[in-house]
């Protein structure tokens, strides 16, 4: 199975002008495809409203981090190209309500590789 993507740059924004050589292939095109997951806002998709992390419902004052646990680790085990999740952890700071998720996962290509993002600003 061959895996690619446009690449995103800082922002999240796709890159573009470089031809064939402009995509992220197999095991780089597939921990975009991690991080992307992680940061998609729950029915912020029209084509798909069940989309997305139910990032508002944990942002909160005493969130279920146990729901949210289990949502973030299903959501990067139902990636294409996600073959077994080898590590995983939240760090919450309940002042500032962000979240960073740093997760480890071997790829369809026997790769390991890992995604570090922080929780999305809205």
């Amino acid at each position: 199975m061959a895996v690619q993507v446009f690449p995103l740059d800082a922002s999240h924004d796709w890159t573009f002008g470089g031809g064939i050589r402009n995509y992220a292939r197999d095991s780089e095109a597939i921990a975009q495809n991690v991080r992307t997951a992680l940061l998609s806002l729950y029915s912020d998709w029209f084509l798909d409203l069940e989309h997305g992390v139910k990032w508002f419902r944990y942002l909160t004052r005493n969130p279920d981090l146990q729901a949210m646990e289990t949502e973030l680790k299903n959501t990067v085990l139902n990636v294409d190209g996600v073959s077994q999740l080898t590590g995983f952890e939240i760090d919450l700071d309940p002042d500032t309500r962000q979240c960073t998720i740093s997760v480890t996962y071997i790829d369809i290509f026997d790769k390991k590789n890992g995604v570090n993002i922080v929780s999305p600003d809205y």
